[in-house]
């Protein structure tokens, strides 16, 4: 069953399991929670569930209905999120939405729409929303996702039904690991954690990753390799979720090194890498670490601002080498 292979969000799943059973849809859901735990994955395998020919209460995965939805081509279910140029939701995308439901569905009784990353919403989307939720069609399911449930205005959030999800724990971790044939150390799974939820081996494999390139970085950072830290800087540019992730990792790395100087026998966010890191803390003091992720932590605000990344990215490590040239 396709509601099955949702891990460790079972209050949601109850939620609206019962929704289906008693056919009481709401016309609105809001699926809040952090990111990567299964929002969009509980969506379109719910909209499979109301769309499915053959079960009353989850999804076959075999029907016409199913398969549509899983090639992505079903006419009545539209799954829209910020396009590859921006970091918003615009009121074009919203229109698209309204355009649609201004239609009867073409092949079941209700139309779908999955709109992912809702606190990316413009004011003027927000807005437009707004009225499609104050007068929804009959035949309108609205599936609001975010990661951010307070960045989103009370007008939107009190016309959804909240389908709140929670972080996976490691037993969650390590099944999806194992059905995905990754096979990786408890202690990099608690580094998972520490950057928040985690539900498919693209996103697993994504976020090692960056950690290889932040730990990097940091070398070259703390070895003045500047031809090299540039050359990074440079190939940031316009990728800002590369630059976010970037900059979550240095935080914990730096804060690996700084541990290995005041209780080094304490286990690190990143042990596995500890062989690694032993000499680059030998290389740096505390103070500018500290410094270091102070201002990780401010440059990782700014990029919420569209700042251009880059840009972001070359002030930090103009400011770490400065740190670094006034230790003693």
């Amino acid at each position: 069953m396709a509601l099955d292979r949702i891990l460790g969000q079972e209050h949601a799943l109850r939620l609206l399991r019962n929704a289906l059973a008693h056919s009481r849809l709401a016309h609105a859901y809001l699926f809040a929670g952090p990111p990567g735990v299964g929002k969009h994955l509980t969506a379109r395998q719910f909209a499979k569930a109301v769309s499915c020919s053959v079960e009353a209460t989850d999804a076959c995965d075999t029907c016409t209905a199913c398969r549509k939805i899983d090639a992505d081509n079903h006419p009545d279910v539209l799954d829209i999120a910020p396009d590859g140029t921006s970091t918003a939701i615009r009121i074009e995308q919203i229109r698209t939405i309204q355009q649609r439901l201004s239609y009867r569905p073409y092949e079941q009784d209700r139309i779908v729409i999955i709109l992912d990353g809702c606190e990316l919403l413009t004011p003027p989307a927000t807005n437009a929303l707004l009225k499609t939720l104050e007068e929804p069609p009959g035949h309108a399911l609205l599936l609001l996702l975010t990661h951010h449930k307070t960045a989103l205005p009370l007008t939107i959030t009190s016309r959804c039904q909240l389908v709140p999800f929670r972080a996976l724990g490691p037993a969650h971790l390590r099944t999806i690991l194992e059905r995905q044939d990754l096979e990786h150390e408890d202690a990099t799974l608690s580094v998972m954690m520490a950057r928040g939820g985690l539900t498919t081996s693209e996103q697993i494999t994504a976020a090692l990753e960056a950690r290889s390139q932040a730990h990097a970085l940091l070398a070259e950072m703390i070895q003045n390799n500047a031809q090299a830290v540039f050359l990074r800087a440079r190939q940031l540019a316009g990728k800002r979720d590369q630059c976010e992730a970037l900059l979550d990792w240095l935080i914990l790395l730096c804060r690996d090194l700084v541990m290995l100087h005041v209780a080094p026998s304490r286990p690190l966010y990143n042990d596995d890498l500890r062989p690694d890191l032993e000499p680059l803390a030998r290389r740096v003091t505390v103070d500018p670490l500290l410094e270091t992720c102070t201002l990780a932590e401010q440059l990782r605000q700014y990029l919420g601002m569209n700042i251009n990344p880059q840009l972001v990215f070359e002030r930090f490590v103009m400011r770490f080498g400065q740190l670094v040239g006034q230790q003693g």
